[in-house]
């Protein structure tokens, strides 16, 4: 249920995108194009440039431009007096969610224009666009290479289990500066009163299933989790998307027998009443049966150190991997965000990659760790390091007690996620709208998966 009131959250956190000042940016209706590079091999493909000695403008075009990434761009330029930074925005208004959302969606036109034609700045913000395209048609720098070749990247100063995961093809086209953990938050004096053993370590949706019963026959509450059906099911085929999608002669394909399966267990976990439906039988969210409804488990991002402290849920709580399907291996599942790509047209690559070997660095990250505009933990583990260090001497966050050793379970989750989520964008929304009507029982699931196999196809290899 908290899961669900963090995507409105997001909504609410889109308005504000729109209603901050952003008076150092430059509106992204005017991205300028990355300036094309003289020189190229035969077929077009790019000389790598050196970095320049005269001065450098890069543009650096993002969604919402936070005073976080503000202050790292001064900061860099205070480093860097020959380097100039230009950064482009979403413009700094909105009197209405719609009317953000409106923004919203013009942002990602205007850069899928400007970037598909070759074009758009030389740095680029990928959470809100489609990477897999742009990386398809090779119009994103494959990050790989710059890493190999740098010669202060230290890999072991950063979560490697999230940049080794957070690729396509086994290429890495965009640099993620944060990251949040997906998991389950467990009742844990309530299970452990019932006695029955959980193996969250490398445990399948029939394991939970199976847990769910034994939890439902010899505990206290009767459901293992509040949710709803079409957004339980959306969350699942996000959280697995990789796994739905299939590669063939260069064309990417929904599994649809697969996503059938995926329908059926979720409908057969409400049936059988292992989950409670809070909009069938609690009558939506919020509403006095939903909120006064015990379940052993709750599901949401676990993106701040407040938010995973402060977790009201139950008295004693304990952190528990996400159960994953039958054929897919053991391990977390982790978000990106901030994730910043180099646009194979710039003039100015080798500039562009020492910012972000900035914006990744111990300094950046753990200067820029106090301000709340930013979701995420930090991709740099010695800064991530340092921020519990501070937490733990400090005893307290906003007023909330520090436990150390969720702490140290935290981290734990956190290097051991393995699994991205992330879909390109309209898919999650095409499963949500499209499964309620299997739900609803109008039509039955193969037939579901049909049409939703056909849409997503589309949106896969557009």
């Amino acid at each position: 249920m908290k899961k669900i009131a963090w995507a409105l959250t997001s909504l609410v956190f889109l308005l504000a995108a729109c209603s901050n000042s952003d008076n150092d940016a430059k509106p992204f209706t005017e991205l300028s194009p990355a300036k094309q590079p003289t020189d190229s091999l035969p077929g077009g493909q790019l000389i790598e440039t050196k970095s320049s000695d005269g001065p450098v403008k890069l543009t650096f075009a993002t969604y919402f431009l936070s005073d976080k990434m503000k202050s790292a761009v001064k900061k860099y330029e205070e480093l860097h007096p020959n380097v100039e930074i230009e950064q482009q925005a979403t413009p700094s208004y909105g009197k209405d969610l719609k009317e953000a959302q409106n923004l919203r969606d013009k942002y990602v036109t205007v850069s899928n224009t400007a970037i598909l034609a070759g074009k758009g700045p030389d740095l680029i913000e990928l959470d809100i666009l489609p990477m897999e395209t742009y990386a398809n048609r090779d119009l994103l720098v494959d990050l790989n290479e710059m890493i190999k070749e740098s010669s202060s990247f230290r890999p072991q100063d950063y979560f490697a289990n999230v940049l080794d995961n957070a690729k396509n093809g086994g290429s890495l086209y965009g640099m993620p500066l944060y990251f949040s953990l997906e998991g389950f938050i467990g009742d844990a004096a309530a299970i452990s009163k019932a006695g029955v053993p959980i193996n969250d370590s490398n445990w399948t949706w029939n394991d939970f299933v199976e847990v769910a019963r034994q939890l439902q026959q010899e505990g206290e509450h009767q459901h293992a989790l509040i949710s709803e059906p079409s957004f339980m099911l959306t969350e699942m085929a996000t959280e697995n998307f990789s796994h739905l999608v299939k590669e063939n002669n260069g064309k990417q394909t929904f599994d649809s027998d697969l996503f059938a399966s995926l329908m059926n267990q979720v409908k057969g976990m409400f049936d059988d009443g292992l989950l409670f439906d809070m909009l069938k039988d609690g009558g939506g969210r919020g509403s006095t049966a939903t909120s006064n409804t015990k379940a052993y488990f709750n599901e949401f991002p676990i993106d701040s150190f407040e938010i995973y402290l402060s977790d009201g849920f139950a008295e004693h709580t304990k952190l528990y991997t996400k159960p994953h399907p039958q054929d897919i291996g053991a391990g977390g599942y982790f978000n990106t965000f901030g994730t910043v790509g180099i646009n194979a047209n710039s003039p100015h690559k080798q500039e562009a990659w020492e910012f972000i070997q900035y914006l990744i660095s111990d300094e950046a990250q753990s200067s820029a760790a106090a301000s709340t505009d930013t979701r995420g933990f930090p991709i740099n583990k010695i800064a991530y390091d340092s921020l519990v260090d501070k937490l733990k001497q400090a005893g307290t966050i906003q007023g909330i007690a520090v436990d150390n050793e969720k702490l140290d379970l935290l981290k734990d989750h956190l290097t051991k996620a393995v699994h991205w989520v992330r879909t390109p964008s309209k898919i999650d929304e095409t499963i949500m709208k499209e499964a309620q009507a299997f739900f609803s029982g109008q039509k039955p699931a193969t037939e579901v998966a049909k049409l939703v196999q056909s849409k997503v196809n589309l949106i896969l290899n557009e």
